[in-house]
């Protein structure tokens, strides 16, 4: 079966323990959870994809997700963000 979805939003949880690097691990980690439970609520996962990520390379500048196809980036992410992620996802 070769399922599409709509919007694609990989979330990087690397975590880096013994680095003087930024790492999105804890927070990223816990981002992807809210996320991927609110749209399996709200029944979206059928059009949208949460996944995880190993580092997207932008570490300097904090959690971030990146949302496919439009490519759109999200930085210096908290996890009381995800409601305001949700709703971009739905609307655009």
């Amino acid at each position: 079966m070769n399922k599409l979805y709509k919007k694609h939003v990989f979330v990087c949880v690397n975590q880096r323990d013994n680095s003087n690097k930024k790492s999105c691990g804890h927070i990223g980690t816990q981002i992807r959870s809210n996320l991927k439970q609110e749209i399996i609520k709200r029944n979206l996962n059928q059009d949208i994809r949460i996944n995880k990520s190993g580092c997207l390379g932008k570490c300097s500048q904090g959690p971030c997700l990146v949302i496919y196809p439009k490519q759109e980036w999200k930085f210096n992410l908290e996890i009381e963000d995800g409601e305001e992620i949700i709703n971009k996802l739905i609307t655009e």
